[in-house]
């Protein structure tokens, strides 16, 4: 893409504009007229320090790709982020010339739009300042500093005193998840349940879904301030009793012999989990559309594990078996082993099952901070 007719087409809509709100036109006077005049000036003013940023970046961010074939690097990335944000702002200020004349155009609410876009590019530009002297300290092709001797606090400093609220407001693109967050945040600890805070975040969203700048900065004060505690609730509120059943199982750790594929004469010992916390059970659910021989035997019923209700491998009023199946589907759920269980994925598995015509073994492997790696990728090789 070419910089240089972006940033053309950049200031020609705004001073465009700027000349159209800022003349005696019927309708184009009082407080919201003269904020869009104030910010598409703002916008011109910032354009103008970025652009040789932007071109320096371009000249040079080739030499930190990952290689050749691959086109990919930090550098690249910011740089992409900002021509986005170009784009963004040259489209709103093409819809607000041709609409402008219209009885139904809102002055202050594309003033607010311009105004968001124009705070993310001012912070965008201080990113690519902090990234100008990365790239003037750094080595030739180096992304990383050599010696992190007090530099690194110096950028932490820096970074932390930026305003991020302006990234998760207007310009963010998941807004139901921001939304849900910025709700769940505002309500976490008040309640010890999951369906209580579950029913509290959905009441109090609705001044998040319609305020885009409160949103953006409660999000912010919830991404630096709250724990891996808060965010491993967050990702399990799928996990509320009312979204799904139990069928849970705990495998009891003991060494077993498997059979070589390459010689079935030979075998290899599988040891048991046993990082940080020593050997422990290893937690699975068994899900199946049908029930098949097998699942409901006293070998299987006697690995169940209570989830706080009765537990019965049967599923529901099914009580034909059908024959055991050929295939069965090994599942680890995403949560980077820190957060979630198969509970929160059981909606999907069950489909699964159900189209594919398998049985499905999901994962409860073990979880960070209390269980730190590899214990989880441990378990989830002995459950395989």
């Amino acid at each position: 893409m070419d910089s240089q007719a972006v940033f053309e087409a950049l200031y020609s809509v705004c001073e465009e504009n700027v000349t159209f709100f800022s003349g005696g036109t019927k309708g184009t006077q009082g407080d919201a007229g003269q904020r869009l005049v104030e910010v598409m000036k703002r916008i011109q003013d910032h354009a103008r320090s970025l652009e040789p940023v932007i071109s320096g970046f371009a000249a040079v961010y080739h030499h930190f790709d990952f290689d050749p074939h691959i086109p990919a690097n930090g550098y690249r990335s910011l740089v992409k982020v900002v021509r986005c944000c170009l784009l963004h702002i040259i489209h709103k200020g093409r819809y607000i010339t041709a609409n402008r004349r219209s009885i139904f155009f809102r002055v202050a609410h594309n003033a607010g739009e311009m105004e968001a876009y124009c705070n993310a590019l001012c912070q965008l530009r201080a990113l690519l300042y902090l990234a100008q002297r990365m790239l003037h300290d750094n080595s030739h092709g180096n992304l990383f500093f050599q010696d992190e001797s007090g530099l690194s606090e110096s950028f932490i400093r820096e970074y932390a005193s930026m305003h991020k609220g302006c990234f998760y407001g207007r310009c963010l693109g998941f807004q139901t998840i921001a939304i849900g967050l910025v709700a769940f945040g505002e309500n976490y600890k008040r309640h010890q349940s999951g369906i209580g805070v579950a029913a509290s975040s959905f009441f109090t969203s609705g001044k998040y879904a319609i305020d885009p700048e409160l949103r953006g900065a409660e999000y912010e004060r919830i991404t630096q301030n709250l724990d891996v505690h808060f965010w491993k609730a967050f990702w399990n509120i799928t996990e509320t009793e009312v979204l799904s059943v139990n069928r849970a199982l705990s495998v009891p750790p003991v060494h077993f012999d498997l059979p070589l594929a390459a010689n079935h004469r030979a075998s290899v010992t599988i040891a048991p989990p046993s990082a940080h916390v020593g050997t422990a059970p290893v937690q699975m659910r068994l899900i199946s559309y049908e029930l098949r021989e097998g699942q409901d035997s006293e070998t299987l019923l006697s690995l169940s594990r209570s989830e706080g209700g009765a537990i019965s491998l049967s599923l529901g009023l099914k009580t034909k078996r059908h024959p055991s199946s050929p295939c069965l589907l090994i599942h680890f759920h995403g949560g980077g082993f820190v957060a979630q269980t198969s509970k929160s994925h059981e909606p999907y598995l069950k489909s699964w099952s159900q189209v594919l015509g398998v049985p499905i073994l999901s994962v409860d492997y073990s979880l960070a901070p209390e269980a730190p790696f590899p214990r989880a990728l441990e378990e989830c090789f002995y459950a395989y």
